[in-house]
């Protein structure tokens, strides 16, 4: 047996393993952007929807009306969720639950817009204390990719994810 076999790489191989690696994540780095613009328009809904079933739960336990209140429009908008009445969620400790401020915006959800015909401008969403009742309200967001997905309260208090897209699992926005 010959000791001075030597095995492993040469530096050729090693050249053309990178290069094709390479040339794979070029390939695949479109797609990683619309996942993530996915992801962040899930998120944004996923947080509107959690929100409002937060807001159902609050004002039934502490036997209190329970607001979300919403302004903006496109990609600056904003809600927030306050106790008993109606607050601005542009201003800073506007909008609290328990003395904790409770305010999502554009900014925690970058490239996501509300859709043009949920304009949110003075819209705002209140559950009552009992059996958390609201006046319905729908709103939807979209991202770069042109997908929306939303958020629905029904008259009864009823909170629902929705989606043009049927592929995702939700119910129609219709």
């Amino acid at each position: 047996m010959d000791r001075n076999t030597q095995k492993g790489f040469t530096l050729i191989e090693l050249l053309i393993v990178v290069v094709i690696l390479g040339i794979l994540v070029a390939i695949a780095a479109p797609s990683f952007g619309k996942l993530i613009d996915d992801r962040r328009l899930k998120g944004a809904a996923e947080n509107l929807f959690v929100d409002m079933m937060f807001a159902k739960t609050e004002a039934i336990k502490k036997n209190q009306i329970v607001t979300i209140s919403a302004t903006g429009t496109g990609a600056i908008w904003c809600y927030g969720l306050n106790e008993t009445i109606a607050c601005d969620c542009t201003t800073a400790n506007s909008c609290q639950i328990d003395g904790v401020e409770k305010v999502v915006s554009n900014l925690d959800y970058p490239n996501v817009d509300v859709v043009a015909s949920s304009t949110l401008d003075g819209s705002s969403i209140s559950f009552t204390p009992l059996r958390g009742f609201a006046n319905g309200l729908h709103l939807k967001f979209s991202s770069t990719s042109s997908k929306q997905l939303g958020a629905a309260v029904s008259p009864l208090g009823r909170v629902r994810l929705c989606s043009d897209v049927t592929s995702w699992g939700y119910e129609s926005c219709l």
